[in-house]
């Protein structure tokens, strides 16, 4: 793997003795590395074995509660991350193929560790529906759906398959579509951890080399190698059809290319799959981190070719075959980007958005804090269902103000687990003077066993402290017409916590603006900013009555993105401000 230009390359390596057995007890003297053609000196040498346990008194929960919690699980690098890669439009569907490809794909669940991590993709599945799972049981019912398309036009399962058939040439444009997402995801894969990655290819081989004019599709294929080379992660082609005598459609030379540039190993021409996938784990459990320094001098931009060797006789080696060092633009334009430092009021909105999705708790909280007419503060608390739901699913969450020294208590309230058609949404609401509020929440499971406890705390403004002033923007979000209408009818409707959106989505914006005297009447204002806070477009707000105003904020006309709205009131030269970070998916 290539990091920070030419300075230091990292190549992994897995070395192999009697019995195709690990060999762990090798020093940099042992190995023999060039670099086109040209002699380098081993200057860094680690030797990663992994178990599958957990470090001693390391009581992290294996179950992943969110995408973001998956991504930071697969960051450890005492965890094994893998990718199955399911190439539907290359993969016939035929009962002799789909059937022991689903065993096959069962056996490799089965062989998981409780520790490792899995992500399944699709040609059309995009980076933003990527989750990490150590669900065996989430696993085999994609693998147990799972055919392949092969030939199959229709039925047409996106917008964007009904943009290839406008192309003409469908054999061409899924080819094309397949390895633009196995790039994406190797990119997705390197940028997790400096360790292995590994793909497992399912696929009979998209073609890359074609009859006609048009030219190949080798320069994908390179950018898969590049990514694979920058990043550590190594590729497995299945080939499901196995060993037969029967013609199957498909490219293996494209199968035996990917596993050779990536330093994988191939699982073609056999019907022993579980060898082959066996090497997978193993590969992925015990290799070498090998570093050194570049004799050249030049960022280049080029691809270098890397040989590695060992001098110990009786050993097998198995490591990438180069790497595509970048260039000087490359590496300045990194620099910059990497300089640049975002607003702190950018950041801190970023990191409460980074927060809530690293959210380990089995319920999303949403807190919102407005002026009471004697200025002190309402507290009122909602909550969502965290995404995928946990073993136990929360029935039911107590929300209970603690009391401050010299403080009146208030009673516990108790808000039910929103049901689609059922019963109005509840949200507890509490009075709280100037200072810091704590809140304890526990979430219930049906039978009213404790699932999770945990105390959060805030702080309660002083409202008259400021000329102006804003309460904690309210978001609700609709999923349906029916949905929408009622959003709008509704003179007090609870507010959601969820902060990630789909573009089918209709989201209603509240906030409530304040002046420090009865005479002072703050104007308000909206943008959608990127998140490195830079304005996009503004967005059209109503007048405040009384305060108070509510808006739609159209996601649907938004990309797939994390954005920042800024809701800002005015009086005069003063104002205040809030942002709040939401991120859109497909």
């Amino acid at each position: 793997m290539f990091r920070a230009g030419v300075r230091v390359v990292r190549v992994d390596a897995t070395v192999t003795g009697r019995g195709d057995q690990p060999v762990a007890d090798l020093t940099p003297a042992d190995f023999e590395v060039s670099e086109d053609g040209v002699p380098q000196t081993v200057d860094q040498l680690q030797f990663i074995k992994l178990d599958g346990q957990r470090p001693a008194g390391d009581e992290t929960s294996l179950e992943i509660r969110s995408r973001e919690h998956g991504e930071a699980e697969a960051s450890r690098e005492d965890v094994r991350v893998f990718a199955l890669f399911l190439d539907d439009y290359h993969i016939d569907r035929a009962p002799q193929v789909t059937m022991p490809l689903r065993k096959t794909l069962s056996l490799f669940i089965e062989r998981l560790w409780p520790t490792d991590l899995v992500a399944i993709m699709e040609p059309l599945t995009p980076l933003s529906e990527l989750r990490f799972t150590r669900s065996k049981s989430e696993l085999q019912r994609i693998v147990n759906s799972f055919e392949g398309r092969q030939g199959e036009i229709f039925p047409i399962k996106s917008p964007m398959e009904e943009a290839q058939l406008m192309r003409g040439d469908v054999r061409r444009v899924r080819a094309q579509v397949t390895l633009s997402a196995l790039a994406a995801l190797t990119v997705k894969l390197g940028g997790i951890k400096e360790g292995r990655k590994a793909i497992v290819f399912v696929s009979q081989g998209p073609p890359t080399f074609f009859a006609t004019r048009e030219p190949d599709l080798q320069d994908q294929m390179r950018e898969i190698f590049q990514a694979a080379n920058r990043g550590n992660v190594t590729i497995y082609p299945l080939d499901p059809v196995g060993l037969t005598l029967e013609w199957r459609t498909g490219d293996k030379n494209t199968l035996y290319q990917l596993a050779a540039d990536t330093g994988g190993r191939p699982i073609v021409n056999t019907n022993n799959f579980s060898d082959g996938l066996n090497r997978v784990f193993e590969d992925s459990s015990a290799y070498y981190m090998i570093g050194y320094t570049p004799t050249r001098a030049d960022d280049d931009g080029k691809y270098h070719k890397i040989s590695v060797k060992v001098k110990r006789p009786g050993v097998h080696v198995i490591a990438r075959q180069g790497y595509y060092a970048p260039s000087t633009k490359e590496l300045e334009a990194a620099a910059e980007a990497s300089s640049r430092v975002l607003e702190p009021h950018v950041a801190g909105a970023l990191q409460t958005l980074a927060r809530q999705e690293q959210n380990k708790r089995p319920a999303d909280i949403w807190t919102g804090l407005s002026r009471l007419p004697d200025n002190r503060t309402r507290v009122v608390v909602a909550w969502d269902p965290v995404e995928p739901p946990p073993n136990v699913p929360v029935a039911s969450l107590d929300v209970e103000l603690l009391p401050a020294k010299n403080a009146a208590g208030q009673p516990a309230q108790s808000l039910p687990a929103p049901v689609a058609g059922g019963p109005p949404r509840r949200a507890a609401a509490f009075e709280a003077d100037e200072g810091p509020v704590s809140l304890r929440f526990t979430a219930r499971a049906r039978d009213g066993s404790e699932i999770d406890r945990w105390v959060t705390t805030l702080t309660a403004p002083d409202w008259q402290a400021s000329p102006v002033s804003m309460s904690t923007p309210r978001l609700y979000r609709a999923r349906s017409l029916p949905e929408w209408r009622a959003l709008q009818s509704a003179p007090d409707p609870v507010p959601t916590a969820v902060r990630e959106f789909v573009q089918g989505d209709r989201v209603l914006v509240a906030v409530d603006c304040y002046g420090s005297s009865p005479d002072t009447h703050p104007a308000l204002s909206a943008h959608v900013l990127t998140r490195e806070g830079k304005e996009l477009t503004p967005l059209p707000v109503p007048e405040p009555a009384q305060g108070a105003a509510r808006f739609e904020l159209p996601v649907g006309s938004l990309g797939q993105g994390t954005y920042l709205v800024r809701l800002r009131a005015t009086a005069g030269a003063e104002q205040a401000q809030e942002l709040v970070p939401i991120r859109v998916a497909r």
